[in-house]
């Protein structure tokens, strides 16, 4: 168990030593709780920060359980088979879809997120949040990073978080060159349960991380 993101973002750090100083790699983070560990990494391997808006598509009355997830340019993620389990109807999904993306695009707005252009400067991306249940949003904002691969077509991702669910490690493992998880627990019912210190973190916190050049 993790302190706080804090901690966990410089636990994990410790184990992409090898990105140190590396003028080719660069912290990718998904606001908002993530933003708090890819800061840590930024700020131990001395590498540049930036981020990517990612809106989960929530369950009809429970809104922690993802069913799909929205990127930047349209991306978006669905996961049918727990969609059809929990017998999400489209109607109930194209709603969704249309309430989050107005939510993204505030959001992009308000962070006056990078252009995905920034992405493809850079051949290693390490991505992060403060852990992966699901994987609906981080496989959302996969998808967005291979989509922007316009000049680094050998460009690897490497995905890095403190916590992620041993199935969703195995379904992930297949689209990234590499995952660096400091726990890989086989029973997971949510990412707060592996934090002492698990508070939300707010838009005004994101920004202040951001407009201090997420130092």
């Amino acid at each position: 168990m993790f302190k706080n993101r804090v901690e966990a973002g410089r636990i994990l750090s410790k184990k992409l030593v090898k990105y140190r100083r590396d003028k080719n790699a660069t912290v990718l983070s998904i606001p908002r709780g993530g933003i708090i560990v890819g800061k840590e990494l930024a700020k131990n391997l001395i590498l540049p920060h930036s981020h990517i808006v990612v809106k989960k598509l929530s369950a009809p009355n429970n809104s922690e359980l993802a069913i799909g997830a929205l990127a930047p340019s349209g991306v978006k993620v669905i996961d049918w088979e727990l969609a059809l389990r929990i017998g999400v109807d489209q109607e109930y999904l194209d709603e969704e879809i249309k309430r989050k993306s107005r939510e993204a695009e505030e959001r992009m707005n308000k962070f006056n997120s990078p252009a995905g252009g920034q992405i493809s400067n850079f051949k290693t991306i390490i991505l992060t949040d403060d852990g992966v249940a699901t994987g609906s949003t981080v496989l959302a904002a996969i998808k967005y990073i291979k989509e922007q691969r316009t000049k680094n077509k050998e460009q690897k991702i490497i995905l890095a978080v403190p916590v992620i669910a041993q199935d969703t490690y195995n379904k992930l493992k297949s689209e990234v060159n590499e995952i660096v998880a400091l726990e890989i627990p086989d029973s997971f019912s949510a990412v707060g349960q592996f934090y002492e210190e698990f508070p939300q973190v707010t838009d005004e916190e994101v920004l202040e991380i951001i407009t201090n050049k997420y130092q």
